[in-house]
């Protein structure tokens, strides 16, 4: 007996290293023999099992070992044992997650010691049989049940003993328990690059997707993904969670994130490490599986014009740099009234009149995808900080900027895109239905219950009315051809929320006030 577990634990070690199903089960049983010779009794076996194979979907063909010992009476006759091993081949169905059936057939070799009473000398031959059962799962590991079997202690010229078992049969995996891990892994998986500008973007909108198979031999609940990247996060996010998951089926996630801002601090292009946490119930038992996941951080001045309402992302009203320009611009024009049409045409005179006055210029980028129409490239926006502190930037850059200027004194902006380039647009603040009497020019756009205003600001070093006409002609040569576009900035930041820099109250100097006004008039 001690021979046989030996044997099979010297097969388990290896064997359980390629996933195999192994598992050792207690079988007390009721022996029926079916002579005269002995009266019935209990007995019981230990086996051992691999289930290396599996068909139609779910069942397993597997092999074992076993060691059983009987205790025989008969009248003249007291308690003997009986020692017998053998190898089995059995046959498993899952019928469902906490139901099996199953049969198996063995055969081996048994021995009866001497009797001195009786004067007998030791006796041995080999068995064979087969039994039937059922389980039922208590746990993923652990299962109970009932099993019926037979068996021929086959001697000559008669058999020994031949016998009707029944009894229970209390079985432990290995597999599925001490040395178990989780059956659920990602069989597919993409991630994008992360840009940190949309830090936000991620808690609702994917960067990645995922594909997983559930590998447990019963259908999975109170499934939950989550993605953990210790760089970014400071928990896990959850990224999409199922009731119930069939054994054998897959399931899907996009890949979410709730970063924080130091995402923000990424000044290069770099690699980071997270994980894909999985959670799940397995016939009441709580199982966790890990799988690694690589993630690229770009930096944090990186976009990609696939939507142009991108760009608003870097448009923060609460840019100080931006702040204390915008802020002269309003109290200088105040001091000054202007003789324009709206309010709002004077405040954005004067932040055109600041900005020249304080040097800005337009500089020609070559390599923006935007220009070039390789929306998926990865394009170098500025902060209207960088802007402000460069004293230039591309088209992309200075309505930023210019926006940024806007909202920061309340007047609305929306982005401007035909193709190929990018500009800016503010709101009058007149009313749709005075907007013939109050611009007798034409030169406007009616959108969202608004009077917008195209403003050109590469032409940074011309005069404000010439940016306007400029900004106008573009718009109208592109909307007669259905390739103009207005996004207003407070529906853009409804899904790309705008982000500041730390260093965005970068002390910048004011341009003088005298060389403003002269701009100005």
């Amino acid at each position: 007996m001690k021979k046989i577990l030996f044997l099979a634990l010297l097969l388990f070690i290896p064997l359980s290293s390629f996933a195999l199903d192994a598992e050792l089960t207690l079988m007390p049983q009721f022996d029926f023999h079916t002579g005269d010779e002995f009266d019935t009794g209990f007995s019981g076996k230990l086996a051992f099992n691999l289930f290396p194979f599996t068909v139609r979907g779910g069942d397993k063909i597997g092999f074992g070992a076993e060691g059983a010992l009987s205790l025989v009476t008969a009248q003249t006759l007291d308690p003997t044992p009986i020692y017998s091993g053998d190898l089995s081949l059995s046959y498993l169905c899952r019928l469902h997650d906490r139901f099996a059936l199953g049969a198996s057939a063995f055969g081996g070799l048994w021995t009866f010691p001497a009797v001195p009473s009786k004067n007998s000398s030791p006796m041995s031959g080999i068995l064979w049989g087969g039994k039937l059962f059922a389980d039922f799962y208590l746990l993923p590991e652990l299962r109970i049940g009932a099993f019926a079997g037979y068996s021929d202690y086959v001697y000559k010229p008669s058999s020994f003993a031949k016998k009707i078992d029944a009894g229970l049969c209390i079985t432990y995996s290995f597999s599925r328990g001490i040395f178990s891990r989780a059956a659920v892994e990602v069989d597919e998986c993409s991630t994008e690059p992360v840009f940190p500008v949309f830090y936000s973007y991620y808690n609702d909108n994917p960067f990645g997707f995922a594909l997983f198979y559930n590998g447990e031999e019963n259908s999975i609940t109170d499934v939950k993904v989550y993605v953990y990247i210790p760089e970014y996060m400071q928990t896990p996010s959850l990224c999409a969670e199922y009731d119930s998951v069939k054994r054998y089926d897959y399931i899907e996630a996009n890949l979410t994130a709730f970063f924080n801002e130091t995402i923000l601090e990424s000044l290069a292009s770099h690699k980071t490490e997270g994980k894909i946490i999985v959670t799940y119930s397995s016939l009441g038992k709580k199982i966790t599986s890990e799988q690694l996941l690589d993630v690229t951080a770009l930096n944090r001045n990186a976009m990609s014009w696939d939507d142009d309402r991108r760009a608003a992302a870097f448009v923060s009203s609460h840019d100080g740099a931006a702040n204390k320009m915008s802020k002269l611009a309003r109290s200088i024009v105040n001091k000054n009234p202007q003789n324009d049409p709206a309010e709002n045409i004077s405040f954005a005179r004067g932040i055109f009149a600041v900005l020249k006055a304080y040097g800005i210029s337009y500089v020609k980028d070559p390599t923006s995808p935007f220009s070039s129409s390789e929306t998926a490239s990865v394009d170098f926006l500025q902060f209207p900080c960088q802007t402000l502190l460069y004293s230039g930037g591309d088209c992309d850059d200075l309505s930023i900027l210019n926006c940024a200027m806007f909202e920061s004194i309340g007047i609305s902006t929306a982005f401007i895109t035909v193709p190929g380039h990018i500009f800016m647009a503010f709101d009058s603040g007149v009313l749709p239905e005075n907007a013939k009497s109050v611009f007798k020019d034409g030169r406007y756009i009616i959108q969202d219950e608004k009077v917008w205003i195209p403003l050109e600001a590469t032409v940074c070093q011309e005069t404000f009315d010439i940016a306007r006409n400029v900004g106008y002609n573009q718009w109208s040569a592109a909307n007669r051809k259905g390739q103009a576009a207005l996004y207003p900035m407070e529906e853009a930041w409804k899904t790309y929320r705008a982000v500041g820099v730390p260093e965005s109250d970068a002390d910048i100097e004011l341009p003088p006030v005298d060389k403003v006004l002269r701009y100005l008039r």
